[in-house]
């Protein structure tokens, strides 16, 4: 996918983020051959960013002692597997509300030990020569904690793109800050889409049945929701719905 902005500068034109989301690993599904696959893509891609999106594995919010054992297995059998991501200016990542359900604590730290820097209502910079691209990393909007601002000075009028597990996020963004693109998953695309019908169930405001994914219409700024890459319990299947590694270039807009 390309996305044009308006006044980013020349030396980021081209400036490639890879953002991979829900890989909801239970440890009773040990061959990891998917997130191999993943990760071979991203790097295939030679990114400047690798995003991840939240929701690293298979949780309950009714079962907290069990989805945190079952995240210590998950994220064990994980990391060595995204440890191998490659890109120019490292690897970024975001909770998502599972993730607090086991253990935001734990997430963290192993979001750290993995090489990835950790977003949680920050910024990060990136620069070549004089361009500027601002990265705004969001809490999640149900179980963390909610920061209108993201970190950002609203006075920086510096392109930027948000990073919010949730789609819903885009709801609570201050309305003074720029934002050039929201990238988002949680949806998972519905996991399930029915012929005809769509996604009977989204778990988000920001997209119905029929806007499970993709580029989700509103008003506040463009949204792009990724359908992610895992399934989550009790129906670890998708039908209609595959996985998605998204592959985002983005691109100087040209004066009209």
């Amino acid at each position: 996918m390309e996305l044009a902005i308006r006044d980013l500068g020349p030396d980021l034109d081209g400036y490639t983020i890879v953002a991979l989301s829900d890989f909801h690993h239970h440890p009773a599904l040990v061959d990891l051959g998917w997130l191999r696959h993943a990760v071979d893509i991203a790097n295939a891609s030679s990114p400047d960013l690798i995003a991840l999106l939240g929701d690293y594995g298979s949780s309950f919010k009714r079962a907290p002692l069990l989805s945190r054992h079952w995240y210590r297995e998950a994220l064990a059998a994980m990391a060595p597997d995204l440890r191998r991501l490659k890109a120019r200016d490292g690897t970024v990542g975001v909770l998502g509300n599972h993730d607090y359900y086991a253990d935001a604590a734990l997430v963290s730290q192993w979001l750290h030990g993995i090489g990835a820097d950790l977003l949680v209502n920050r910024t990060r910079r990136v620069v070549r020569a004089e361009s500027v691209l601002r990265i705004a990393g969001m809490d999640d909007v149900s179980e963390g904690s909610s920061d209108r601002l993201i970190g950002c000075d609203p006075a920086e009028r510096t392109p930027t793109i948000v990073l919010s597990h949730d789609p819903d996020g885009i709801l609570q963004i201050d309305r003074r800050l720029r934002v050039d693109l929201v990238l988002a998953g949680h949806t998972h695309g519905g996991q399930i889409v029915l012929p005809g019908f769509g996604a009977p169930l989204t778990m988000s405001r920001m997209c119905g049945r029929r806007s499970a994914n993709g580029w989700v219409v509103n008003q506040r700024a463009p949204l792009y929701v990724t359908r992610g890459i895992g399934e989550q319990l009790p129906l670890p299947l998708r039908v209609n719905c595959s996985p998605e590694v998204l592959i985002l270039r983005l691109r100087r807009q040209q004066p009209a």
